[in-house]
């Protein structure tokens, strides 16, 4: 008994390890390519040719370092003596390797790469049936015609994870019993995504053509995407991609409309990203990537970024971070881990954004995640750690299919294994662009699983055990404190705690809208800033949030005009103290430099309290405050005749101190323009 259970968990073990694609065409459930010359239909997967020629075929995952086995058993019921048909392996989109035989008698081995000499006369071809195979071990290929073997060569190079069958000069096929095996490790999946179901969006969004590419907006509000060669183009049907848009209104999404001139031209336009204030977009050129904003009368014109890729392959997909300072992009360059000139291996790299606006060269995100297929679609979640990427280098199930990782530390190359999201969101066919909007309810996607057209969007409701790591999203207008008219400014916000930069965004100038995304964890200041104003900080402390929150918040511009004050909120004090917390260094260094710049300010500091202890101790407490910001300020360069002041106690509230919150307000420290 005991040896017959080890026996079955030995089995168990191998049965798990080995992939095994025995197809018998009942269904078409591996996503055989089918049209009118290529059809799963009576049990057979039936295809013609021309003289030309056609391929039928699945991606399978294939490890090109161990051995496996591919057939199929191939019947000619049309043609001539000088039809061709045979096996294809291991194919990519521009090379291919196959093995033919001919109605004639005469077999070969070949890659499109090369040319159709070398034809050997067979005895093992049969007039009407033939069984293929290919049997790949290491270091070379062998090849058999109904069990005989007919020829054998040095191993095939690996130009991708396309596997079928190929035919030429009018022959019509019946192909069936199409085998793939390898010994294999299992999928490695996220079982969280076990019971999800994607929604295909529908006609509201999709069209009969590809729909591609959709990127969703930090508010989840609006989706962009490209649309492929229709009339609503700005060049017609002939116009390989415009950007189209949909928005979320009253519980629907909307009609899908042109996103129009000046972003689309009669040419491919090729939208890779959208910032986080949904007024920021990316494109990829032909020579270039640029940024484009809004502006008053709609979008800038493009302003190329300082960046060198030297980007070798046909695609290039992008996301870019929340914070706007990290772009994680696919493509093939020199420093692809697998480089082959041969072939086209995108993989995943990041560049960063620096203070000066220049980004750094690409480095490549590393083994964990790049393999020797193709990576693609990355999308980088708003906590700014969690990597969506689809791949066809990794066990799954077909085509492309839609992996998660997470960045462990502060490197860009330490990830956490890969996992598969299963067989709900991926499918035998190409299932690749997953995102998602900042409260992570929703995901979208695009696939070719029972589309509506072809590639299709879809849409997976999603489980709090599954969504990125929660964070706030703060949205507003920045208006003019003085007019209350929108202000077109640079939305910058910075981690307290570390006392540096955390990311930057946009107002649009026409409303004054603005988006910022802000992750858990620390203490940050934020502020609109615009030639002529001084900006009035707002704070949030998130280190004690467990859970996703969005904030409705203005951001106030005040003119640089006699008259005008400003609250200090980004200052802070110890606790019955008049010592200035590191917090407050950003603030004060903001102000410190507005005077710098301008010599003719003068300004009057005022110190404020809350109710919270004896008048005496409270107007000392003032004093001592606005003391404090003053020497600050004047050891950063500001002369003291400049700055003026005094402490109010709690004589000047803003509100009862009835709550903490309520006498957080009133302790303040404000500052009022004297002179200009």
């Amino acid at each position: 008994m005991k040896f017959i259970l080890c026996f079955l968990l030995l089995w168990f073990s191998i049965f798990h390890l080995y992939a095994q694609v025995l197809e018998d065409f009942s269904s078409n459930k591996r996503a055989w390519q089918t049209d009118e010359d290529r059809k799963v239909e009576g049990g057979v997967y039936m295809i013609s040719s021309t003289d030309d020629g056609v391929q039928g075929t699945i991606n399978l995952f294939a490890d090109n370092s161990k051995p496996f086995e591919v057939g199929v058993t191939l019947k000619q019921i049309g043609g001539s003596d000088k039809s061709i048909y045979g096996l294809l392996w291991n194919s990519g989109n521009e090379s291919v390797n196959t093995f033919l035989i001919s109605a004639d008698g005469f077999s070969i081995v070949y890659g499109l790469t090369g040319t159709l000499k070398g034809w050997k006369k067979s005895t093992a071809i049969q007039e009407q049936i033939n069984n293929l195979k290919i049997e790949h071990t290491a270091g070379k290929d062998l090849f058999y015609i109904n069990d005989v073997k007919v020829d054998e060569r040095k191993a095939a190079p690996f130009f991708g994870q396309w596997f079928g069958i190929i035919c030429y000069n009018q022959v019509k096929l019946e192909a069936d019993n199409f085998l793939f095996k390898q010994e294999q490790l299992p999928i490695t999946e996220d079982q969280n995504f076990a019971t999800f179901k994607k929604e295909n969006m529908g006609d509201r969004v999709n069209s009969a053509n590809d729909d591609l590419g959709p990127i969703i907006s930090s508010d989840g509000k609006t989706i962009y995407f490209a649309r492929q060669n229709v009339d609503g183009n700005v060049g017609g049907v002939n116009d390989a991609e415009d950007i189209w848009f949909s928005t979320f209104e009253k519980g629907l999404w909307g009609f899908a409309r042109n996103i129009g001139k000046p972003i689309n031209s009669p040419q491919a336009d090729n939208l890779v990203a959208v910032g986080t204030d949904n007024n920021t977009m990316l494109f990829k050129l032909p020579d270039a990537l640029a940024f484009r904003y809004r502006s008053q009368s709609g979008w800038t014109d493009y302003d190329k970024m300082n960046i060198k890729i030297n980007n070798e392959s046909n695609h290039f997909v992008a996301s870019l971070s929340s914070d706007g300072r990290s772009l994680v992009f696919s493509g093939m360059t020199k420093a692809n881990l697998f480089y082959d000139a041969r072939r086209e291996e995108n993989d995943l790299f990041v560049s960063f954004r620096d203070s000066l606006n220049t980004w750094s060269a690409p480095i490549n995100l590393g083994q964990t995640i790049n393999t020797p297929g193709e990576e693609s679609s990355p999308f980088l979640s708003a906590d700014g750690r969690t990597l969506y990427f689809a791949t066809n280098g990794r066990p799954g199930y077909g085509d492309l299919d839609i992996f998660v990782t997470q960045r462990k530390g502060e490197s860009w190359t330490d990830w956490s294994e890969p996992l598969n999201l299963g067989p709900t969101i991926n499918s035998p066919s190409f299932d690749a662009y997953y995102t998602i909007p900042a409260n992570g309810n929703y995901a979208y996607l695009v696939s070719y699983d029972g589309g509506f057209g072809k590639a299709d969007i879809f849409r997976v409701k999603l489980s709090e055990s599954v969504r990125p790591k929660p964070v706030v999203l703060i949205h507003g207008k920045v208006m003019n404190k003085k007019t209350n008219q929108p202000v077109g400014a640079s939305i910058v916000f910075e981690d307290l705690t570390l006392n540096k930069k955390a990311g930057e965004a946009r107002s649009d100038p026409k409303t004054g809208t603005y988006q910022i995304i802000l992750p858990f964890g620390s203490n940050y200041g934020f502020m609109a800033r615009a030639d002529g104003f001084f900006s009035v900080r707002e704070n949030i402390n998130t280190k004690t949030m467990d859970k996703f929150k969005e904030l409705d918040l203005d951001l106030l511009l005040v003119p640089i005009e006699v008259g005008e004050t400003v609250k200090l909120n980004n200052v802070f004090f110890d606790p019955g103290l008049s010592t200035l917390q590191r917090e407050s260094f950003g603030e004060l260094n903001n102000l410190a430099s507005l005077l710098r710049h301008n010599l003719s300010i003068y300004i009057e500091l005022a110190g404020h309290t809350d109710n919270k202890g004896t008048a005496d101790v409270l107007q000392k407490l003032s004093d001592d405050r606005v003391a404090t910001v003053k020497n600050y300020l004047v050891q950063r360069g500001v002369t003291d005749e400049r700055i003026t002041g005094r402490g109010y106690g709690a004589s000047r509230p803003v509100a009862s101190s009835d709550t903490e919150e309520n006498s957080l307000k009133n302790r303040r420290v404000e500052f009022k323009i004297v002179k200009k």
